[in-house]
């Protein structure tokens, strides 16, 4: 058996991905600390946000599954925090398993119906689920005054410890920090577990790998379940951050937002994501405080990252694998 590979890595040297991990580790600690308020929040939507975007990597890097309709699971996961809130059920340890089961639920339905379907058809299907349960959002309504494209509030976050108290910015981006670290945890040990490189195979060749015996649509319903959790917990914490949704947050716009930061950070790996969450947002916030079109500009840099960088950012810093075995050898 070989040996596993190292943690987020799958290389036991150090090289730049090391140190850019590190860096980033590094702000995210001490972010608080140095920042204010404003900083603070930011820091929290990047880490947010970076925990939906692994979770469409899960489907897209290592799935080969192309989702347009991941802000569904998003958007499930804020409106359970916000409905249990509304009823006052208000104890994270309720909220956010709730958020989890229900977001996992809506994944086996869509699951089981858009993966019978391939290429453009899974990316059409999926969007055009999304984009049920937005106008369904938008139609029902909480009471006489909450629901609908007004939006549900929330009075105060989730809290799962009697000594914290995450109505504390600090204390709540440190719950966000802790959660990412564990959720990158476990998709490291997914993908690169048996079940992980099943799936692999099958996006590679998914008519062999069932030849072998695999069923690949559980594996797959499986993986899109699992994905599906991962970001309904990221909409639940994504409620607590904003103390607000709205049908917005299942709009097709959200789902491609995930999508760019999932390109531009870098597919299959692990922390592309996360660095493509962080460049999107900074840039978000820089070039919309210059323009509210802050796409116009944004847009050819997508566009400069696909053309000269297909892996992504990640692919910048990762080493280049030097080429195996003798070429005079192959020749003869």
């Amino acid at each position: 058996m070989g040996a596993r590979k190292p943690f987020l890595f799958g290389a036991p040297k150090y090289d730049l991905r090391h140190a850019v991990v590190l860096a980033g580790l590094l702000v995210l600690l001490i972010t608080p600390v140095v920042g204010d308020a404003y900083v603070i929040r930011v820091a929290s939507r990047i880490v947010v946000l970076a925990l939906v975007a692994i979770s469409l990597d899960v489907l897209i890097g290592y799935s080969g599954l192309i989702s347009f309709g991941h802000a569904m699971f998003l958007g499930s996961g804020g409106y359970v925090v916000g409905v249990l809130a509304y009823v006052g059920v208000g104890n994270g340890f309720i909220a956010y398993p709730a958020a989890i089961i229900i977001s996992v639920l809506l994944a086996l339905i869509v699951g089981y119906l858009v993966l019978r379907t391939t290429g453009v058809y899974f990316i059409m299907i999926t969007l055009a689920f999304a984009q049920m349960l937005y106008y369904v959002a938008n139609g029902v309504r909480i009471g006489e005054d909450y629901g609908g494209d007004e939006g549900l509030p929330l009075t105060g976050r989730s809290p799962l410890f009697g000594i914290l108290d995450f109505n504390d910015p600090t204390s709540f981006h440190y719950l966000c920090v802790a959660i990412l670290a564990l959720v990158l945890f476990f998709c490291w040990r997914l993908v690169n577990s048996r079940f992980g490189r099943v799936l692999q195979a099958a996006k590679d060749n998914n008519r062999r790998v069932n030849s072998l015996g695999y069923n690949t649509f559980r594996y797959r319903l499986v993986a899109f379940m699992i994905s599906g959790g991962i970001a309904g917990l990221g909409g639940a914490l994504h409620m607590n951050l904003q103390k607000f949704i709205s049908p917005d947050e299942l709009h097709w716009v959200i789902s491609g937002d995930l999508l760019i930061m999932v390109i531009v950070g870098g597919a299959k790996s692990l922390i592309g994501p996360v660095i493509g969450t962080g460049v999107f947002v900074l840039l978000e916030e820089v070039i919309s405080g210059i323009t509210e079109h802050w796409m116009i500009i944004f847009g050819p840099l997508l566009i400069l990252v696909v053309l000269f960088g297909r892996e992504g950012i990640y692919g910048f810093i990762r080493p280049k694998e030097k080429p195996t075995g003798d070429p005079k050898g192959d020749a003869g």
